[in-house]
């Protein structure tokens, strides 16, 4: 490949599209505007085509200490509780699509990523460093950063979320449309947990303006649960009206995710 490219962003995008890049040859610069590496966040679902990408870079190890891996999906009407439809993973899924159905938390595989990245030659890593503007010549992309670092490149290639920097500057800023839908998440330890719920698998709860999903990560040690309800931010939902929606992170109360789950 042997090209140099700039990836704006060092979150789970970003870290693997840098790796990605550094196997085929290039040499990248991964901007991150956060100071220290992290993420925030719970639990995600991995298609066996993402863990087959992670095999493919020789992760699957890192992954299968820190994931857990379902052994079916099951589908069940919240109302009651009536299964609605099931599909086999574990063993089954690794024999047809040549790897399984992992679910990991979000922390725990953009750590794997960075481990993998920081280990490559050709991938350069810059912390407190967001794009505050980026020009394109005939052969370059020149990037300027709020921290007045410059970057320049064959390639720009945006990362960075949401609220895209490196999209506003190719697309003009443009206002992001509420969906009128909010997840409230959460972890609960699989010990705390009534023993009918331990199970090693995907379940999805679908009711009347409302899901609901939950599965073990972390070996199995943890629960992820996210329920889906109606509603708009800072109208009886995770704080005060005028609350910042570029923030990933708000206080919930239960009695909020109660009331938007109507009556039982």
């Amino acid at each position: 490949m042997n090209k140099q490219v700039v990836v704006a962003g060092g979150g789970i995008g970003g870290l693997a599209c840098a790796l990605a890049l550094a196997r085929a040859g290039g040499a990248v610069d991964l901007l991150e505007q956060a100071r220290a590496w992290g993420e925030v966040g719970a639990g995600l679902q991995l298609g066996p085509n993402a863990v087959r990408v992670l095999d493919a870079w020789g992760l699957v190890a890192a992954l299968r200490e820190c994931a857990a891996f379902p052994e079916a999906l099951h589908v069940r009407d919240a109302h009651s509780a009536a299964t609605l439809g099931t599909l086999r993973l574990g063993e089954r899924a690794a024999a047809r699509y040549g790897q399984p159905y992992a679910t990991v938390h979000r922390a725990d595989l953009h750590a794997l990523l960075l481990r993998a990245v920081q280990a490559e030659a050709g991938v350069r890593l810059h912390t407190g460093t967001r794009v505050a503007s980026c020009e394109s010549t005939a052969e370059r992309v020149h990037v300027t950063c709020e921290n007045e670092d410059r970057f320049e490149g064959e390639a720009l290639i945006g990362c960075d979320g949401l609220w895209s920097r490196v999209r506003t500057q190719l697309l003009g800023a443009r206002p992001v449309r509420v969906s009128g839908h909010l997840a409230y998440r959460g972890m609960v330890r699989s010990a705390d947990l009534p023993v009918a719920l331990r199970q090693n698998r995907v379940t999805a709860w679908l009711g009347p303006r409302l899901h609901v999903v939950h599965y073990p990560v972390r070996g199995g040690e943890w629960f992820n649960v996210v329920a889906v309800v109606h509603g708009v931010l800072g109208q009886g939902h995770g704080g005060p009206p005028g609350s910042d929606p570029q923030s990933w992170s708000h206080e919930a109360q239960a009695t909020d995710l109660r009331r938007a789950m109507g009556p039982a």
